[in-house]
């Protein structure tokens, strides 16, 4: 019979019954958060929970959103505003920090980089929109594609900002700590 393995919480790799560090990332393999040291408790305390696909998506919503408010409608209503060019960059960018601040704010745990790759995928089309409105200030792509580069760069630190605004409210429970009380009690 083949000796038991636990799997890490982190990394998912396989390591021996009774083992205190994971053998591949040298995480504690403990069950609870409880279990951790203040001071490893302290150090954790800005690291991603887990890497959640749903805030992806919720994040290029957002952002889709958000670009078409404000690059696409706002032009319709007051005619003097016209996004083109850098301007249009320059919006795109801002918005991108604020959103990723807001979703990570009111998002469970922390979500540092669902943020920046939804607001990658949101500034591509965000891009192509700019260029094809443009026709007084018309950018090199190059410009198109640092701009959507700084846009994504700029959520990830609008989702840092977020996190530190949320850090007064209580942490969602560990899924490790919902399994342990599944399990039936010995005794």
């Amino acid at each position: 019979m083949a000796s038991e393995e636990i799997e890490c919480h982190v990394c998912g790799a396989g390591n021996p019954k009774g083992t205190e560090r994971c053998r591949s990332c040298g995480a504690r393999l403990s069950e609870l958060a409880s279990e951790l040291t203040a001071e490893e408790l302290q150090a954790r305390r800005h690291q991603p929970d887990a890497f959640e696909l749903r805030w992806v998506f919720i994040s290029f919503g957002l952002f889709l959103i958000l670009a078409a408010l404000a690059l696409a409608l706002l032009p319709l209503i007051i005619p003097v505003y016209d996004p083109q060019g850098f301007a249009g960059i320059v919006i795109t960018i801002v918005l991108w920090f604020v959103g990723a601040a807001v979703i990570n704010y009111v998002s469970p745990g922390k979500n540092f980089l669902e943020p920046p790759v939804g607001g990658l995928l949101a500034a591509i089309p965000t891009m192509f929109f700019l260029s094809s409105i443009a026709d007084v200030y018309q950018l090199s792509t190059g410009a198109y594609v640092l701009g959507a580069l700084m846009a994504t760069m700029m959520a990830l630190m609008g989702a840092f900002v977020g996190n530190l605004l949320g850090e007064d409210r209580p942490s969602p429970p560990r899924q490790e700590a919902k399994r342990k009380s599944e399990r039936p009690q010995a005794g």
